[in-house]
C-alpha cells in the first residue's frame, strides 16, 4: 500500500511539473523566449506552444489521470500504467537526441525523472508477483 501511494504521488508531482514547464513555455518566458531556429523542420514541433500543449495533454493530463486513477482502484494495474508512463517519457526524452544529435541539459533530468518511474512500477509488479506466490 505505501509503494502505491508512492507511485501515485510520484505521478502527481510529475503532472504538476509537467503542467508548469507546459505553462512557462506557453508564456514563453526565460529559456523559452525565442524557439530554436536550427530545431525547425527537423523536431516534431515547430513552436513552444505546440510542444507545452503536447507536454500538458500527454504528461500533465496522463500522469495527473494515473495518480487519481491509483488513488481511487484498488487493483495492481497502476504499476504496468506507471510502467507504460515512463517509458513514453523516456522515448520522448531520447528523441531530441536521436533528430538533432545532441545532448541538452534537461535530458539528463529527463532520464533521471523517467527512470524512477520505470523503477518504482517495475519494484511494485516485481513486489506484487512475490506476494502472490506466498
Amino acid at each position: 500500500m505505501l509503494l502505491k501511494n508512492m507511485i501515485n504521488a510520484y505521478h502527481l508531482l510529475l503532472s504538476l511539473g509537467a503542467f508548469y514547464l507546459g505553462a512557462s513555455m506557453l508564456l514563453e518566458k526565460g529559456v523559452f523566449a525565442s524557439f530554436p531556429q536550427e530545431w525547425i523542420g527537423i523536431m516534431p514541433f515547430n513552436s513552444w506552444a505546440s510542444l507545452a500543449l503536447f507536454g500538458i495533454i500527454i504528461f500533465g493530463m496522463g500522469n495527473a489521470i494515473a495518480s487519481i486513477y491509483g488513488f481511487i482502484k484498488k487493483d495492481n494495474n497502476i504499476f504496468i500504467i506507471t510502467i507504460a508512463m515512463g517509458a513514453l517519457f523516456f522515448s520522448c526524452a531520447l528523441l531530441p537526441f536521436i533528430l538533432l544529435g545532441e545532448w541538452y541539459l534537461p535530458t539528463a533530468q529527463f532520464f533521471i525523472l523517467s527512470s524512477i518511474q520505470i523503477i518504482l512500477g517495475l519494484f511494485g509488479l516485481v513486489t506484487k508477483k512475490s506476494l502472490q506466490a506466498i
